[in-house]
């Protein structure tokens, strides 16, 4: 469990540090919590499982991935609806609906599960992240910017567009296209009355992105549904990201208290570099006082950071252990997750430079 949240464990004992210290007091440090951030994150981690237990992302995937008769269409279609997916429900939850997907379609086709899971990932990744929801720190530098969602989705749409040429040009330097064998997967059964509250919870979500409605209104959706369709199961629902913020919140409060941020250091590097030691969200959170009138600059260094050394992105993480444990076996897999990671961090750096010139 330790070793599980060990970054929410670290910020927790940095920010009590920081209280104890005096550097931030009690009520400075509530003030600085973004409680309408915690609220939204909580609804749309809720909202997530009771859409997943509903059995239906699992079934429009289904549905979408049988109409390719051959291996490399099929790839492509995987890293586009990798993609797409994690931009309207996180790249963690399209990570746990494609993975085991794609290695149960492996068994029963000659098709490269290996290097379509790690596309996948990093397509979850760099361009999932063209819509507040793709991740975490998206989520942050929405609500911090106060932009609109038009004009998040215009600021990454040449970002995502740049990674997923990367994506679509690298899927032709694999193996060459295979009739696919018909995949008989077997899909969970489907409960269209959760369905229908996940629906409902999902608006209330991008409603309260659209500032349509307000935060807590779509947490208390989210809480009401989950507690009727979830029941127990809502309580084994990772959390962690929550009070990852929470902590993170108040050590962004102490840092500002000690004078670290200088206003004219490179934002772009320093996001990219942080976020491959302390992860993208927490990096986002701790840049995000340099961040006032550059927000661009972070959010394009940040979501090029989800690729690189394992812990860059917790996607990253989640994407590898579905795989070893829906797979049984690892033997090249990490390696070759990191070494294509590094490649497209490559990628994704450049482009996110071009794109600030």
């Amino acid at each position: 469990m330790a070793r599980r949240h060990w970054l929410v464990l670290l910020s927790a004992a940095l920010a009590v540090a920081f209280v104890m210290a005096g550097r931030v007091p009690a009520g400075s440090a509530l003030r600085a919590v973004d409680v309408d951030l915690l609220l939204v994150l909580f609804a749309l981690l809720t909202t997530i499982e009771i859409l997943r237990a509903s059995g239906y992302l699992e079934l429009a995937v289904a549905s979408t991935l049988s109409l390719f008769p051959r291996t490399r269409p099929f790839g492509l279609a995987l890293i586009i609806l990798s993609g797409a997916l994690a931009s309207l429900v996180t790249n963690d939850v399209a990570l746990f609906v494609l993975v085991p997907f794609t290695i149960i379609a492996g068994r029963f086709s000659e098709f490269d599960v290996e290097d379509a899971v790690i596309l996948e990932i990093i397509a979850a990744n760099l361009v999932g992240c063209l819509t507040p929801l793709g991740n975490p720190q998206n989520l942050f530098v929405f609500h911090r910017s106060a932009w609109s969602a038009g004009h998040f989705i215009g600021v990454m749409a040449p970002f995502a567009a740049w990674n997923l040429a990367g994506l679509l040009a690298v899927m032709f330097l694999f193996r060459r296209s295979r009739p696919m064998a018909t995949a008989g997967i077997e899909l969970p059964q489907r409960s269209p009355a959760a369905g229908i509250a996940g629906a409902v919870c999902f608006a209330a979500v991008v409603l309260e992105i659209a500032r349509v409605t307000l935060a807590w209104e779509a947490a208390v959706c989210a809480l009401i549904a989950g507690t009727l369709f979830l029941r127990r199961r809502i309580l084994s629902i990772d959390y962690s990201i929550v009070p990852l913020f929470f902590f993170t919140f108040i050590i962004v409060e102490g840092l500002r208290s000690m004078h670290v941020y200088r206003a004219g250091a490179n934002l772009y590097a320093a996001s990219i570099a942080l976020s491959q030691v302390v992860s993208n969200v927490p990096a986002t959170v701790l840049l995000s006082p340099m961040a006032a009138g550059r927000w661009r600059e972070l959010l394009y260094g940040v979501d090029a950071a989800g690729c690189g050394t394992i812990i860059a992105s917790l996607a990253n993480l989640l994407g590898w252990r579905i795989y070893v444990r829906e797979s049984g076996r690892d033997p090249h897999f990490f390696r070759r997750l990191m070494l294509l990671n590094f490649v497209f961090l490559a990628w994704a750096a450049a482009g996110g430079w071009l794109l600030l010139r």
